[in-house]
């Protein structure tokens, strides 16, 4: 009997260590997972900007004389003041509201995208070009950071 329990408690703690194991592994796995998701939302907003913004803006969001450098870590604009200049327009009107051709989830691929040219995370250029080796650019650990 008092075997019995010695075998019990053997195979209980073999099963939490091979648990723990598991758990460790997805950690990696959630980072992988969420950088690839920042990726993505820098690429969509990398596409969006091209379509929609670059005439002003400049190609790589550094602004021309329409526009202004949205990369000067001066200017930077918190995510809801983002939204609702590009939603609504600019106050003093030199930037129409974009409201009809863009959602709330492309503004937001958008401001993805210039914080990460603002931060000087993403170099100009194509976000699937600007990596290691010229391949996909790879968000840098912990960016962006969540206030």
């Amino acid at each position: 009997m008092i075997w019995r329990a010695g075998v019990i408690a053997l195979l209980a703690a073999s099963a939490g260590i091979m648990a723990a194991p598991a758990e460790l592994q997805s950690q990696p796995a959630a980072a992988a997972q969420k950088s690839r998701e920042i990726y993505q939302s820098v690429y969509n907003g990398w596409k969006w900007w091209h379509v929609y913004c670059f005439r002003c803006h400049g190609t790589n969001a550094v602004g021309t004389t329409l526009a202004p450098d949205l990369t000067d870590p001066n200017g930077k604009l918190p995510l809801k003041e983002f939204l609702r200049i590009v939603q609504n327009g600019s106050d003093d009107g030199t930037m129409q509201s974009w409201a009809k051709l863009l959602d709330e989830k492309q503004i937001t691929q958008l401001y993805t995208y210039v914080r990460a040219r603002a931060d000087k995370v993403l170099p100009p250029g194509r976000p699937d070009e600007v990596g290691p080796n010229g391949g996909p650019w790879i968000p840098p650990k912990g960016w962006p950071r969540q206030p």
